[in-house]
């Protein structure tokens, strides 16, 4: 399989090997500067997307087959747990230490799978600033994936509260603050050759780490705290608006960050109301799938419907499992996809969701369980309607990516490194 690398200019015209692989040539001098600075941001998240991938993919589908052995295979009912399940007295012999085996997979997939946000970081924050960032980026990343606690005073005594977390958009904020602040740093501190070593393994990664804290604990993590409670409030005045607006709304929140503050704000609201049987989660699982499920079928689907790929090859395997990982009801494997084009993919994942949603719901639809996997899909009521509404919405995503990025190839504003 020959891997090329094809360079399309505004007018049309293309140029595979030599030293032109991967330049693209700009209709104009005004062109150029306008499209720099994108291109040199998107050069350092598509450095981190590619260091993000392997561990994404590895930690997704480990985890993922974690919840196969249980649901799928032994048939236990969606509502409990695996160590619950170990525990009933029901399971034995064979059966038993195949949920031994699920456990343990869940444990260390999804510990991998969380490593994939502080990964695309770190590596990010390395490619502004140089390895000297590379520390100060993965710590950044892992806190906007796991946020440190912070001690505060309540009802008279001291206590430790861990905020929300600010997800991959609190991950990208860090990762470019201190690569650049990194870069900064680099050619601020001026020392001897002597002193050289000193510098780039101690001095820089030190004030690098001690800035990433400051700004993880006081700025970013909070931000994120804020939009989370905000969230809350909006969620829960739009279910006394009405179903459709609820729907819409929650739709939208829970597909906007995949598994960050906005997210979880609108699983702690929908999961409350769905608790106390006033609305139920339809528009909330829907939307969990249909951004996964839809950014990955651009990968399948953009060849057959504009005659090229869209898409960096590194991509076409997240598409795959991203897709896979879905019908565990794990949205994360969109993350790529949000992560190198967020204005324009985000927005997208909202309009493809809310569509999704509403169109399941029209149909009759309904699903009071709070769980978006396939397995849990026998609990819905009208499930027909319910896979329509996730196709519509799917459909939708893709064909709008693969049209959208074929037309930045057309126009000279995007170039993909291709399997042929």
């Amino acid at each position: 399989m020959a891997i090329k690398k094809k360079v399309i200019n505004s007018s049309g015209a293309s140029t595979t090997g030599g030293n032109n692989v991967g330049k693209s040539t700009p209709s104009s001098p005004t062109q150029s500067k306008g499209n720099g600075k994108w291109k040199e941001i998107s050069k350092h998240i598509m450095t981190g997307i590619s260091y993000m991938i392997p561990v994404l993919v590895m930690g997704g589908l480990i985890g993922a087959l974690s919840q196969l052995i249980p649901y799928a295979i032994l048939g236990l009912d969606p509502s409990v747990g695996i160590v619950d399940a170990m525990n009933s007295g029901e399971f034995t012999g064979f059966k038993l230490s195949l949920l031994n085996i699920a456990q343990l997979m869940s444990n260390f997939g999804f510990t991998l799978f969380g490593f994939a946000i502080p990964l695309f970081a770190a590596f990010c924050a390395n490619s502004i600033g140089g390895k000297t960032a590379l520390i100060a980026g993965f710590i950044g990343g892992y806190i906007a994936n796991k946020p440190v606690g912070v001690p505060q005073f309540v009802d008279g005594q001291w206590t430790e509260v861990v905020p929300v977390a600010s997800g991959f958009l609190g991950a990208i904020l860090i990762a470019f603050i201190i690569g650049y602040f990194v870069k900064w740093l680099n050619k601020s501190i001026k020392v001897s050759h002597n002193w050289l070593a000193f510098k780039t393994t101690f001095l820089i990664p030190l004030i690098a780490s001690l800035a990433c804290m400051v700004l993880m604990i006081f700025i970013i993590t909070p931000f994120g705290g804020l939009i989370n409670e905000s969230m809350k409030n909006f969620l829960t005045a739009a279910g006394a608006a009405g179903e459709y607006v609820y729907a819409t709304a929650l739709a939208a929140a829970t597909a906007f960050d995949l598994g960050g503050p906005i997210n979880k704000a609108a699983g702690f609201v929908a999961l409350g109301l769905t608790t106390e049987n006033v609305l139920p989660i339809t528009a909330r699982t829907i939307a969990i799938v249909v951004p996964p499920i839809g950014l990955g079928l651009t990968t399948l689907l953009d060849k057959k419907l504009v005659g090229r790929r869209v898409y960096d090859r590194q991509f076409y395997q997240a598409g795959k499992t991203s897709i896979f990982l879905s019908f565990m009801g794990i949205s994360e494997g969109a993350i790529p996809f949000a992560l190198e084009r967020p204005g324009f993919v985000i927005p997208l994942n909202i309009v493809g969701s809310v569509i999704g949603a509403i169109t399941g719901i029209i149909l009759g639809a309904i699903q009071w369980f709070p769980e978006s996997a396939v397995w849990a899909w026998p609990l819905v009521d009208n499930l027909f309607g319910y896979i329509i509404g996730i196709a519509v919405g799917a459909i939708f995503i893709a064909v709008g990516n693969i049209f959208y990025r074929n037309k930045l190839i057309k126009d000279g504003k995007l170039v993909v490194d291709y399997i042929d």
